[in-house]
């Protein structure tokens, strides 16, 4: 399944959703369309299959590295500093995601599931952020359920800017290099510094 799904993310990032086959993912990873259909109906079962494998990876690191948060000077620039480090500004999944979201933009079917995926992923990074508070002993003094929102928006503007600014490197899967550490720092620390109360 792992190789499948590797297949798939190396597939949608060189030619994109719309244009990869059935047929050039199994080439890709060395399967049958037998092998496909036996764990997929569609490219869009796949692609719900490979964002909760991406999403999850990333979540799991955060939340590895808001352990012990609470023990920091300064929880607030740790937890900026800390998850700036883990985030995976991998080219290869920014232009896929932001791709199928163009793709379920005129589709409803699969404008419905993206909500629910993301819906899903918002949850988990909610729990992650009322838990960490809570530990730290800090206030929000907006919901967590729209700090996260915020959080996700932001984080998604500047890897999808990366994607650009690199467009000239190869595609593949090869990392597009670390978070802006200028721009998504700053604008980490402010939003956090404003979200938050003793």
């Amino acid at each position: 399944m792992e190789l499948l799904l590797d297949a798939a993310l190396e597939t949608f990032a060189e030619v994109g959703f719309a244009a990869a086959s059935v047929e050039d993912i199994c080439r890709r990873g060395g399967f049958t369309r037998g092998a496909f259909y036996s764990s997929f109906r569609t490219k869009d079962e796949l692609f719900a299959t490979l964002y909760a494998r991406e999403t999850g990876r990333e979540l799991a690191r955060v939340e590895q590295q808001l352990a012990g948060i609470e023990t920091e000077r300064d929880p607030v620039a740790a937890a900026v500093e800390r998850c700036l480090a883990t985030f995976r500004a991998d080219r290869a999944w920014v232009l896929v995601h932001t791709e199928y979201a163009l793709h379920a933009a005129r589709r409803p079917e699969a404008a419905a599931a993206l909500r629910e995926h993301t819906a899903a992923l918002h949850d988990r990074l909610t729990d992650l952020i009322e838990s960490a508070t809570a530990r730290v002993g800090l206030r929000l003094t907006v919901p967590a359920g729209q700090l996260a929102r915020i959080l996700l928006a932001l984080h998604d503007g500047v890897v999808v800017a990366q994607a650009t600014d690199t467009a000239g490197s190869d595609a593949g899967s090869s990392p597009a290099g670390a978070p802006s550490p200028g721009l998504e720092h700053t604008a980490l620390l402010l939003l956090l510094r404003a979200a938050v109360s003793d």
